[in-house]
């Protein structure tokens, strides 16, 4: 679920949940059909729709810290702050209702079984608003197909929730030509009127730029890229093992702690963090590196090989758990959490969901993130990732007032952690949907548990916290491994950007998907592997590398 910031206990709904479980596996598929009908491209002009120099400065919302709560543990070097208990006194960070009495259609993903849009928890939240927003929710697993339906339409929502995983074929294209410019209302100091949505950070209203205009309210994220790499600390500790300081280390670990006699393995599929072992570049858009002056895709590059090299020895060694190597992802947590692999990667909200998990059935489960390393042992290369995974967008055919009253709920809805605006919106009326236990925390009621989903926090989000604090231990683990890792990370090329390929690339790559798959498992050859990186780069990889040339030359080159 999209809120970057986590409710306190572990019954209530986690806000980050879904990042770690389905849609995970929707962002790396993201198939469907494509929108069929939009206007002309927003990247015509070859630039990829990037507002660059003094016409992006002008566009960009100011940033202004929010001080409403302060964190039990503060973010380091851009770490994701931390905090150990719930507040018993909340604060209130927005004054009077924003709404101003209209009603509002607003279509999100869902990634749970649909409640009744009229429960009371709905009306809770709108009473409070000010605003009637009726929710439309739609099954996150086919949310591709009907966001290419509604926009190739006349009907469209006055708010709608995009994906980053969502925006491909014409998608940003319908982007800018159906959706409301938020300049007039955001650039500049004129977001200051919105002091929620100004401690968003300015990368993320960036990202929210199409066409060069500023298009979207971002869903900001964490800073980092890929999945820690979890592993079972009570049973390293019961073997007599530490975690391993190097890619070499890991392999003779993991061929170590295996016992296929006694159904455990060492790990899952470990492609994902092999990628970050080895300092791999991230995905699209900034799946590029600068070598002697020239763009290399990541693809190309001598890291991304080793580290297919790598992961295939895993394969071969036998220490991958028999239901990875059969692409069974789905139960990866259940093999972890039952000891019968060790070692996973996974999202960063997998943690505090195991933990809750097996608070009760497994008082010795320790699970920890090891510290990323260098696949010869010295400090690893850590990439930013994208400074929003989600985006909401308000409809070109609203009014100004109009626009303006869902900018102010918008601003309710990003509210921080320790407010009074966070805990309606997270769990609900209390006595309804929760009751404060002992410790002042919220617990989710047997109503809460019927009524209250996270799709509110699908159109606005407030900046990352990690505030399980029924779990303040967890908080603290996390906290400190987060702070160990941030000197590592660095900004990709062209992070921040918006950028919009054209249509024509829009399979390029897909087939290396599958190839890693097969390459890893043993099926196919290091000449096979060669074979599809010479043809990507025939059937239109040289073009694309021209492409996004322009776009670096165009932003000042490498910084």
């Amino acid at each position: 679920m999209p809120n970057s910031q986590a409710p306190a206990n572990g019954s209530a709904p986690s806000r980050r949940m879904f990042l770690s479980g389905a849609v995970a596996v929707a962002a790396t598929a993201a198939g469907g059909s494509l929108l069929s009908a939009c206007s002309t491209p927003n990247n015509a002009s070859g630039n990829g729709g990037v507002a660059a120099g003094s016409s992006l400065k002008k566009l960009l919302p100011a940033y202004v810290a929010s001080n409403a709560v302060q964190p039990d543990i503060a973010g380091v070097n851009g770490s994701t702050p931390g905090f150990l208990k719930y507040p018993a006194n909340l604060v209130t960070s927005v004054s009077g209702t924003p709404g101003k009495g209209g009603s509002y259609k607003a279509m999100t993903p869902a990634w749970w079984s649909i409640p009744n849009s009229d429960n009371a928890y709905f009306k809770a939240v709108n009473k409070a608003l000010g605003t009637n927003i009726k929710i439309q929710e739609s099954d996150g697993n086919t949310y591709q197909d009907k966001i290419g339906a509604i926009l190739a339409s006349s009907d469209i929502p006055d708010w709608m929730n995009l994906p980053t995983w969502n925006l491909t074929g014409q998608i940003p294209n319908a982007v800018g030509s159906k959706f409301a410019d938020l300049g007039p209302y955001l650039s500049g100091d004129k977001i200051k009127k919105y002091p929620n949505l100004a401690a968003i950070p300015t990368a993320a209203w960036q990202y929210a730029t199409f066409g060069g205009k500023l298009k979207g309210i971002p869903l900001s994220g964490e800073l980092k890229t890929g999945n820690p790499v979890y592993y079972r600390k009570d049973i390293f500790d019961t073997l007599g093992v530490q975690p391993p300081k190097s890619a070499a280390e890991f392999l003779s670990l993991a061929k170590q702690i295996t016992d296929a006699k006694n159904n455990r393995w060492a790990c899952d599929d470990m492609w994902v963090s092999a990628q970050a072992f080895f300092g791999c570049v991230p995905d699209r858009p900034s799946y590029w590196k600068l070598d002697n002056g020239k763009l290399v895709n990541k693809v190309e590059t001598e890291e991304y090989l080793a580290a297919l090299d790598w992961t295939r020895k895993l394969f071969k060694a036998g220490v991958v758990h028999p239901d990875a190597v059969a692409l069974k992802t789905a139960d990866a947590k259940t093999r972890f959490e039952s000891g019968k692999t060790l070692i996973y990667g996974d999202g960063n909200g997998a943690w505090h969901e195991a933990v809750a998990r097996q608070a009760a059935i497994n008082p010795k489960f320790n699970m920890q993130a090891m510290d990323f390393f260098a696949a010869d042992g010295g400090d690893p290369t850590l990439w930013y990732a994208a400074p929003a995974y989600m985006f909401s967008f308000l409809n070109k055919k609203l009014s100004k007032a109009q626009i303006e009253e869902l900018l102010a709920v918008a601003n309710y809805l990003a509210a921080p952690f320790g407010t009074k605006e966070y805990e309606l919106v997270t769990y609900g009326a209390e006595g309804v949907h929760f009751k404060k236990d002992k410790n002042g925390i919220p617990q989710t009621t047997d109503q809460g548990k019927k009524d209250v989903t996270s799709s509110y926090g699908f159109l606005s989000t407030p900046p990352p916290a990690y505030a399980y604090v029924a779990y303040p231990q967890n908080v603290k683990d996390y906290c400190a491994w987060d702070a160990r890792m941030a000197p590592f990370f660095k900004k990709p090329l062209f992070y921040g950007m918006q950028i919009q390929e054209p249509t024509r690339f829009a399979t390029l790559g897909a087939s290396f998907v599958d190839l890693q798959n097969d390459y890893t498992r043993g099926r196919k050859s290091l000449s096979d592997v060669k074979s599809a990186i010479s043809s990507w780069r025939s059937t239109g990889g040289e073009e694309l590398r021209t492409f996004y040339k322009k776009i670096l030359d165009a932003n000042g080159g490498a910084s």
